[in-house]
């Protein structure tokens, strides 16, 4: 029997103000710092068992292993930004300069980060998560 888990109110306002805060501050390939350190951030509440940064730039990993040994499934999203001036007058449109999430990475990253608080919740029995946040996916850097 399959059960779903529902994430608390509490945590889907985090999610909205996390994936609000990356559309306020996107940052081109080869760029992604401040996402990448807001991810981390965010990804290091949630334990996993390890994090790896630095890949290719700016990138990042979080991993979740099962107690038992078992497949491995990575799931990836996009650090990166178009440059692209934001046209929206929303609250909380770009604060940067021709720099704009106009390809939902933003709520890419997001989904992830949601993940990682269901990971949390729901230890592994078996094999392993790794959540991929990958740099300069628009250029192919």
């Amino acid at each position: 029997m399959l059960t779903y888990t529902v994430l608390s109110t509490q945590e889907l306002k985090q999610l909205v103000v996390l994936r609000k805060t990356l559309h306020q501050y996107p940052e081109l390939s080869e760029q992604e710092s401040e996402t990448a350190h807001r991810i981390h951030d965010f990804l290091k509440g949630y334990q996993p068992d390890e994090i790896i940064t630095e890949l290719g730039g700016h990138g990042l990993a979080a991993i979740w292993n099962g107690d038992l040994p078992g497949k491995t499934i990575l799931i990836r999203a996009e650090l990166d930004a178009l440059p692209i001036q934001e046209s929206n007058s929303f609250e909380h449109r770009s604060k940067s300069a021709n720099t704009s999430h106009k390809c939902g990475h933003d709520g890419h990253m997001t989904i992830l980060c949601g993940l990682a608080m269901l990971l949390k919740k729901h230890p592994l029995h078996t094999g392993r998560v790794i959540l991929l946040f990958q740099p300069a996916e628009e250029t192919g850097q």
